[in-house]
């Protein structure tokens, strides 16, 4: 009896629409939603991972010679979590705006639903950089805590708005990191307003630079500084990290120490066509996901920058 298997059909296959997500407009804009590694799925809409963050030792208590070993207790994992958040990107058209050409001779319904995707991994980004945790109730949404929110350690807000955003600035931000986790945790990526971006190239001295992005991570070169402490800082320019004349943030977060987590089984970015209930062609691109936070205390947020350069 024949059959057709996924060996012998591989034109037909192809790849998941997350993956078509994160490859379109790997840019600046949308760097964490391309970027954050994917985690396990998510069982439960308040999705829940262990933590373990030991303080490095500040004393000591040399043994007597001769003496019994001590064994004391252990330190515990804690248990950290955040909720799952529903977005939707919906579109429709008529029925004749679907069924016929447009002027380019393009496909009217697939070219919006590229539209509806690139939008849906917009809305996906402004939450991972600002949601605001809710448990939601009938009637309401659930809502993920976003980077901004996951970050409880390590902020500084000037609440006069004449802070400049120096070297200095960012040094201490690095040495915040270096500060509060070990060596190999320090943060990597500087994600700020592009203001801010601006002033990074004006500090003046060799320790900043440009560099060829590489492994598809950016579709072009990215300015790096080499701070006095810690690895070297990837910087980018974010449109969703919050900006004002005087209320700039800057974000300096550990990359590795944050992923993405997609409720298990149908939380992964994908169309839905909805019932035609009038003389229209539609549907919506729908996921349910959250962001997770291995250690919040790798990242630093300050905030109350003003703009000028």
């Amino acid at each position: 009896m024949a059959f057709k298997s996924t060996y012998d059909a591989t034109n037909e296959l192809r790849e998941s629409l997350l993956d078509i997500i994160r490859d379109i407009s790997p840019n600046e804009d949308n760097y964490f939603i391309s970027n954050l590694a994917k985690g396990g799925n998510a069982l439960q809409t308040l999705h829940e991972w262990n933590i373990f963050h030991e303080d490095r030792a500040s004393s000591i208590s040399p043994s007597v010679e001769g003496a019994e070993t001590v064994f004391p207790d252990l330190q515990a994992e804690d248990r950290s979590s955040n909720y799952t958040c529903i977005l939707e990107s919906p579109m429709k058209l008529s029925r004749t705006k679907a069924s016929i050409a447009e002027v380019t001779g393009a496909d009217a319904m697939g070219t919006e639903k590229e539209r509806a995707l690139r939008r849906l991994k917009s809305k996906m980004e402004y939450a991972i950089v600002n949601g605001t945790a809710a448990a939601g109730a009938t009637g309401s949404a659930r809502q993920l805590a976003g980077l901004i929110e996951c970050i409880s350690t390590n902020v500084t807000t000037y609440l006069s708005g004449l802070q400049s955003f120096s070297e200095e600035v960012v040094n201490d931000m690095v040495q915040n990191s270096w500060d509060s986790v070990g060596a190999s945790y320090v943060a990597d990526v500087l994600a700020v307003p592009v203001v801010l971006k601006r002033r990074v190239a004006t500090f003046g001295t060799n320790l900043t630079r440009t560099q060829p992005a590489s492994e598809k991570r950016l579709t072009k070169e990215v300015r790096v500084y080499d701070s006095e402490v810690g690895p070297t800082i990837m910087v980018i320019a974010h449109k969703d990290i919050p900006h004002g004349t005087l209320t700039n943030g800057a974000a300096l977060i550990r990359e590795d120490m944050f992923e993405l987590s997609f409720l298990v089984n149908s939380g992964e970015p994908h169309w839905e066509a909805r019932p035609e209930t009038g003389d229209w062609k539609g549907g919506t691109y729908i996921t349910e996901f959250t962001l997770v936070s291995f250690d919040e205390q790798a990242s630093v947020y300050r905030d109350g920058f003003y703009t000028t350069l």
